[in-house]
């Protein structure tokens, strides 16, 4: 085999081969898995039956005292003068129960806080599922970049083990290189094999949360290398600013969560306190009395001693309970603090690791290729060093590929602590909530996703 086209051969190992195509399908989008699971995960559907539940205490809470009527007789079936019904005295009453306090603007005081309560919870619990969610995404994400990059390694070995055999058949190398070769190219095909199974279980884990089928084959690619205007290699997402995350600790689920149960036992200690005013019982009627042949008005009124306060014990553990969400509070924002520095510390040092690999060692890999290919003309170097250098390269984009995943999930864990909805770097997919026609609120990160 002459020169020319040994060398024809190898240029193969020092290009980057294009990825290989699944079957034509359109990717599935980050968005659309958010919407999917939006509207089949089971833990959001029990929300929708749980929000009947309480709009239903709502309109029990609002519902007043209905009157009370009765009717009484007296005398009847006695003896002497009270004999049979010649004696008998009847009494028809209506009354009514009238709240005093404000019980019932109270009620529904504490069934709105309830409803407030219940739709953090909710939104609490929709950030959980598609921080989850979009966590399988990019391990799906992860596992097809790698197997893309398996395959393309394969490919490229695949040509070299073809090369190889015909120079070791004109005795150019020996048969022990062939060997080599195909020991590399059946390792690389058993590490496919194993990719290709974590791939289809990472789909399936993913469909699992909209309860459907794996009816996709591909997901969205990582984000491509971007390069300022100065030439410079830039990552993908970029980091806001720390200063700007601690402010807006405030507005994390957690936070508000304990935010509304506070307002939730005020309300509650608002309602003890208008139970502890007593209520007042109206009543008005007619007496007949048939001995006498007689009828007369009759009027009532009823109202309870409070000798003491009977919601006292109930309104001390209100004002004890709002001491201790309010301590818990602290202690949750000091914790979110915390967590939001040291993952926005990882990020950056994923950032400067993703920078360095793309900027520096992967240019040195490109031009080691070069190098060795150029040394294997001039007979320098075997075919394996070159392979060498060319998985140098593989190893290399591997690393990248890594390094943008983790990122991807350090910006997710980020954007988790402050209750960011935008839960992608890829896709601004604003969430609803079933219960309010309110968008959530913004963060930070509008502006950098």
């Amino acid at each position: 085999m002459n020169m020319k086209k040994i060398s024809f051969l190898i240029m193969g190992l020092a290009i980057y081969m294009p990825q290989p195509v699944w079957a034509e399908q359109t990717p599935l989008s980050l968005k659309t898995v958010l919407q999917r699971t939006q509207a089949n995960h089971p833990s959001l559907q029990l929300y929708k039956e749980k929000a009947a539940v309480i709009e239903a205490n709502r309109l029990q809470a609002g519902l007043s005292p209905n009157p009370e009527l009765s009717f009484s007789l007296e005398n009847a079936f006695g003896n002497n003068e009270a004999k049979d019904v010649s004696g008998i005295e009847g009494t028809l009453l209506i009354s009514q129960l009238f709240e005093r306090g404000d019980k019932k603007q109270r009620r529904i005081a504490v069934q709105d806080s309830k409803l407030v309560q219940f739709q953090t919870e909710y939104q609490l619990t929709q950030l959980d599922v598609f921080a989850d969610a979009t966590a399988q995404y990019y391990q799906v994400m992860h596992l097809q970049s790698l197997l893309a990059l398996s395959q393309t390694q394969q490919s490229t070995v695949s040509d070299a083990l073809s090369t190889i055999k015909q120079r070791a058949a004109a005795g150019a190398v020996s048969n022990a290189d062939v060997a080599r070769m195909q020991f590399e190219y059946g390792t690389l095909q058993l590490e496919q094999q194993q990719l290709e199974s974590e791939f289809t279980t990472a789909k399936l884990r993913l469909a699992q949360f909209w309860l459907g089928e794996t009816d996709f084959n591909t997901v969205q690619k990582l984000l491509p290398t971007r390069r300022s205007a100065n030439g410079n290699v830039k990552t993908e997402p970029s980091l806001p600013n720390l200063a700007d995350l601690h402010n807006a600790i405030d507005m994390a689920p957690e936070i508000q969560l304990i935010a509304q149960q506070v307002l939730a036992e005020q309300a509650a200690m608002q309602l003890a306190s208008a139970n502890s005013v007593a209520d007042l019982t109206l009543g008005t009627g007619v007496r007949f009395d048939n001995a006498s042949n007689s009828a007369s008005l009759l009027f009532e009124a009823a109202m309870p001693l409070q000798l003491s306060n009977p919601q006292q014990g109930n309104i001390e553990a209100a004002r004890a309970q709002i001491d201790l969400l309010s301590e818990q509070q602290q202690l949750i924002r000091q914790s979110l603090k915390q967590q939001i520095t040291q993952t926005y510390t990882q990020a950056q040092n994923q950032q400067r690791r993703l920078l360095q690999l793309q900027s520096q060692l992967l240019p040195l890999a490109k031009t080691l290729i070069s190098q060795s290919l150029d040394n294997y003309r001039l007979g320098q170097i075997s075919v394996l060093q070159l392979l060498d250098a060319q998985k140098e390269r593989f190893n290399t984009e591997q690393a990248i590929i890594d390094t943008q995943v983790a990122l991807l999930n350090s910006h997710l864990l980020l954007q988790r602590l402050i209750g960011n909805t935008s839960l992608s770097a890829l896709n601004k997919a604003h969430s609803k909530s079933p219960l309010t026609n309110q968008t959530a609120t913004s963060s930070p990160w509008s502006n950098t996703l």
